[in-house]
């Protein structure tokens, strides 16, 4: 296959009816003249998602189809795994990332290119919408997990996921490599970590906020058990990258500190539940969040994922 400025990633493990949904969505919003679709297939066994790809492209899949097997199992290892693959075709411009559990809205890739070119970005992201495949709970809304991200469009400072990101070849020749760094393989928090690289190193960042993705949540994450374990995750990961950031003795005590000090604000906050009207959700999550960045600062170690 010829070369391709624009790279559309997905990392896929056991998701093969997402996944499919995911490329035949792109399949019919975008156009095929200078995007490349590669698929990075983490699952070493069952490879459903590489099984997906030969079905779709037997029954002649509109646009040019990549796929990557990484047998190596982790989050940083399929990441790292694509931005290699891309990076080794010179006319690679841009890498679009987006989850396979996830799809794209109309002019969503048409969105990211365009905020890219007028802010003269390294890295533009968009909001992510959620589609509950059952009803979903009445609190729902009172969560930061399930509202998608708002800020205004253009330069924007820190982000925060690679769910729906627009990395330049630029970008990633401003980092040394890895691009994510295999101590978070098995925890999370990856994606942050290489966000605050990029902006030590002095990238400029967008949003776009016409550029939306949909992702899935299946019933099991329509809990408030996986709710409270997501916010607790938040805190861990979040804390492990700015503890690497800031490895000195000095600096770990002061970051001790400052989360003690959050924690003792949410504790009193916890108050808040009985108020009518309350975000009874968020109040919950960020008190469960502080018990997550204490136990990062603890040394605790945390395996979220078996693979991705």
């Amino acid at each position: 296959m010829m070369g391709k400025p624009i790279w559309i990633a997905i990392p896929t493990f056991k998701r093969p009816a997402e996944l499919r949904h995911l490329l035949e969505t792109l399949a019919r919003l975008v156009r095929g003249q200078d995007v490349m679709v590669l698929v990075a297939d983490n699952d070493g066994q069952a490879a459903d998602g590489a099984a997906v790809v030969e079905a779709l492209r037997g029954d002649g899949y509109p646009l040019p189809l990549r796929l990557l097997r990484v047998a190596e199992p982790g989050l940083c290892s399929v990441r790292n795994a694509i931005c290699e693959t891309a990076m080794a075709d010179p006319t690679m411009r841009f890498i679009a990332m987006i989850d396979d559990d996830e799809w794209p809205q109309p002019g969503w890739l048409d969105a990211l290119l365009a905020c890219q070119a007028q802010v003269g970005a390294d890295v533009v992201a968009g909001p992510v919408d959620f589609h509950f495949m059952g009803k979903p709970p009445r609190w729902a809304g009172q969560t930061l997990v399930f509202r998608p991200e708002r800020r205004a469009w253009g330069a924007t400072g820190m982000l925060w996921a690679s769910n729906n990101l627009l990395v330049s070849r630029r970008a990633l020749e401003m980092v040394t490599r890895p691009w994510f760094d295999p101590r978070f393989n098995r925890s999370g928090g990856e994606d942050l970590d290489f966000l605050a690289r990029l902006r030590e190193a002095g990238a400029r960042f967008a949003w776009a906020p016409e550029a939306r993705v949909s992702e899935w949540v299946p019933p099991e994450r329509a809990k408030l058990s996986w709710v409270l374990k997501r916010m607790w995750r938040i805190g861990f990961t979040e804390t492990l990258a700015r503890r690497k950031r800031g490895p000195g003795r000095l600096a770990r005590l002061a970051l001790f500190g400052r989360t003690l000090g959050i924690l003792a604000l949410r504790t009193v906050g916890l108050a808040g539940l009985i108020l009518p009207g309350a975000h009874r959700v968020d109040v919950a999550g960020q008190w469960v969040k502080c018990w997550g960045r204490l136990y990062a600062l603890s040394g605790g170690a945390h395996s979220h994922y078996g693979a991705l």
